[in-house]
């Protein structure tokens, strides 16, 4: 008799876990993301200004542009282990949905991207906002969450379309930054909005709704055409 197929749930939790515990093992991607975001502070730092000058208005700008370019690093990395360790061809061979592929590689990408911003949004506060309050990390946190979702759902998306291609290495960069701009242009709005006691939370809303808006309609194109990348 047959074994009854593991639920979508376990299939699910068993590619996550694959996929954090492999970087947990080697910390190739998660490391250079990490350092990456950590210079890019470093030089936005020296071209903007001093540490005594109040740089609140650009923060928001720095913070994100920072972290579209680390995800680009990111997402870039994602697929590295399955393609140079052929690891991709025993998952396309077994009975496990798509968009379960799409799913997990996103959730990983997410967790990436939660732990560069661990780092990155203190140093944003340290090195370019004056006043600070502790209520306006949070409200930043709930922008990195729902800009997370953007970018991790493209991002895998894009990874998977450029995987097949020759200089993907090249092609990923062209067709991922473009699509950031709309999440970076709300994100940093929204965090503008809440930095240095500016507190203005109707425009803070607003972002974050464009934000909500954005994941959910690429979730539903990810969704749409995942399929049919890895079949071609």
């Amino acid at each position: 008799m047959n074994a009854a197929r593991p639920s979508w749930f376990r299939q699910l939790r068993a590619l996550l876990l694959k996929d954090l515990r492999l970087e947990l093992r080697t910390r190739d991607t998660l490391v250079a993301m990490v350092l990456f975001a950590v210079v890019a502070m470093m030089i936005f730092q020296f071209a903007f200004g001093g540490r005594g000058q109040d740089l609140s208005a650009v923060s928001g700008g720095i913070l994100w542009a920072t972290l579209a370019l680390t995800a680009v690093l990111g997402v870039g990395r994602s697929w590295v282990p399955e393609r140079e360790q052929r690891v991709l061809d025993g998952l396309l061979v077994t009975p496990v949905p798509r968009d379960l592929l799409l799913i997990s590689r996103a959730g990983a990408i997410f967790a990436y991207l939660l732990a560069v911003e661990v780092v990155a949004v203190p140093l944003v506060t340290i090195f370019f906002v004056r006043g600070q309050e502790p209520g306006d990390l949070l409200l930043i946190g709930l922008v990195c969450l729902l800009a997370n979702l953007g970018i991790s759902v493209l991002g895998s998306l894009l990874a998977c379309l450029a995987l097949f291609a020759r200089a993907r290495e090249l092609l990923l960069p062209v067709l991922f930054l473009p699509s950031l701009l709309p999440v970076v242009i709300a994100a940093s709005g929204a965090t503008q909005a809440v930095s240095g006691g500016t507190n203005d939370l109707a425009e803070y809303r607003g972002y974050c709704l464009f934000l909500g808006v954005y994941a959910v309609i690429f979730g539903l194109v990810a969704y749409a055409t995942y399929e049919h990348v890895f079949d071609d």
